[in-house]
């Protein structure tokens, strides 16, 4: 991987090691749905500046369901029912092993030794971290985490995809108008299934967090993170770009100990050198993957 397309990489796995903690500050006065509609919302608006690329509304769609609707939210109702925030960073990577396994599925690659190896150590590292918790889990939380990281696997096969067939997904018009399906789906639910009236009963502090969460999330972790993703994913498999999302996790879990006296357990510390080991593993898998 070229040394550019590796620091696009590292900027994707900063914007996002951050964006769990504000999500979980966000959720403190927005209600989970309408909170993940308003990030859209934001990044849409900008379809009022560029013209719609040139990709059919049926791939938008089905982009927007999954990177959109279906990621965020299962991400923000996972932690809406009690997700810890540094746990809700190491089980969105499971997006690594849904991107394998539905790549295999559809025949776009088949499970080599070394691949087997990497998902293997990657299995491994989310294990021990997700075992140091001392509470059990929510199954809600858990069930809304894992369907949240299908849907982000779901959208790196459709990004490759465009790019097979010379399609660009790394573009400002493409990020803007694929915003739009999942800010009106999930406004949509949002109405039907949560109180309007609290948007409505924010004080001028609450509002003040709630646009600055939201800005956040908008411009950061969907403009900025996406275009860097979708470029990488321009030029790579989905299957070699996914796993640098494992140093997010990593990183959650060192900000921790850096920035709030957090203790990092030996099984912790396990599970990162486990993530780190996946990654560098799967940086050998091979360059002439289809998708």
């Amino acid at each position: 991987m070229a040394f550019r397309h590796l620091l696009l990489a590292l900027l994707c796995v900063l914007v996002w090691g951050g964006s769990f903690a504000v999500i979980r500050w966000g959720l403190h006065d927005l209600p989970p749905l309408a909170f993940a509609s308003l990030r859209f919302a934001a990044v849409a608006l900008l379809i009022l500046f560029v013209g719609r690329p040139a990709i059919g509304w049926q791939m938008l769609l089905l982009y927007g369901a999954g990177w959109g609707v279906v990621q965020f939210a299962g991400l923000f109702l996972a932690l809406h029912f009690g997700l810890p925030t540094s746990l809700s960073s190491v089980l969105a990577q499971l997006q690594v092993f849904f991107t394998l396994l539905f790549s295999v599925a559809l025949g776009w690659e088949t499970l080599s030794r070394r691949k087997l190896l990497s998902l293997a150590l990657a299995v491994i590292g989310v294990g021990l971290i997700v075992s140091d918790r001392p509470a059990a889990l929510p199954a809600t939380a858990l069930g809304f985490s894992l369907l949240g990281a299908a849907g982000w696997a779901s959208g790196n096969l459709v990004a490759r995809r465009l790019a097979v067939v010379g399609l660009r997904a790394d573009t400002l018009a493409f990020v803007a108008w694929a915003s739009l399906p999942p800010a009106v789906i999930l406004a949509g639910l949002s109405a039907v299934l949560e109180s309007p009236q609290h948007l409505l009963d924010l004080s001028a502090a609450a509002a003040g967090r709630a646009l600055a969460a939201v800005l956040y999330q908008a411009l950061g972790a969907l403009l900025i993170g996406t275009l860097c993703w979708n470029r990488l994913l321009r030029h790579y498999p989905a299957t070699r770009v996914a796993p640098f999302s494992l140093l997010v996790p990593v990183l959650g879990l060192l900000l921790g100990v850096v920035l709030f006296d957090e203790n990092l357990s030996a099984a912790a510390i396990g599970g990162c050198l486990s993530l780190l080991l996946a990654l560098f593993s799967n940086l050998g898998w091979a360059r002439r993957a289809r998708i």
